[in-house]
């Protein structure tokens, strides 16, 4: 999924950049989606180290390489779409970060948070990069009256604050050692981890890249 996101993310860059001739833009996207992935590198090997907590894993898999580089380079495709084009694209790119975190989740290769890093990472780096192309190559100066997002962002905060309380309370057995009732709550409890993770991070760089962006006044 990673390299699916990534290759899809390398032809809509390039058609936007053949097409439109905003070669700051592009570069500035590129910078963003490699300082996330170099960061979740960088963190995962050298800054973190993540206990197991009968998991059964070994090695640190916190945050996720592979939803980093999803989450990316989808926010890459945005970063670099025309205002018309980007209500559209930004949920669709969203969309398969998202699958890819959850594809991450249910073979078991990565926990949800370590998934809800990786969207930390690239959003924070996204955001960064919208806010600076917003000071030196703005689109627009108008900013849309619709609050949506900030409703769902915040239902959206909310539940993965809750989700993460829980993960606090309720018992950390192994994870081969309990009940399939047990292990189905869990699993839903991780889903709607990640999914939360993901609204959150996705909204707050659709505040900054949609927000003032969206129209452009001739």
């Amino acid at each position: 999924m990673p390299a699916i996101c990534g290759a899809i993310a390398a032809v809509f860059l390039l058609y936007r950049v053949i097409r439109d001739r905003h070669f700051l833009r592009a570069i500035v996207a590129i910078l963003a989606a490699a300082a996330a992935a170099g960061t979740t590198q960088l963190l995962k090997h050298e800054v973190l180290t993540r206990p197991d907590f009968n998991f059964g894993t070994t090695g640190n898999s916190f945050p996720s390489g592979h939803t980093t580089a999803a989450a990316a380079a989808m926010g890459l495709m945005y970063l670099v779409s025309p205002p018309k084009l980007r209500p559209v694209v930004q949920p669709i790119a969203w969309l398969f970060a998202t699958v890819t975190g959850l594809a991450t989740l249910i073979c078991g290769w990565h926990r949800p948070s370590d998934i809800a890093a990786g969207f930390v990472v690239a959003g924070f780096w996204l955001v960064l990069a919208s806010a600076v192309l917003q000071r030196i190559q703005p689109l627009s100066h108008e900013v849309p009256k619709g609050s949506w997002s900030r409703h769902v962002g915040a239902g959206s905060l909310v539940l993965w604050a809750a989700v993460i309380g829980l993960s606090f309370v309720l018992p950390h057995p192994h994870i081969q050692k309990i009940p399939e009732f047990l292990q189905l709550a869990y699993a839903a409890l991780g889903i709607i981890h990640v999914v939360a993770a993901s609204l959150v991070s996705g909204l707050v760089l659709r505040s900054v890249v949609i927000g003032p962006m969206r129209t452009l006044k001739k």
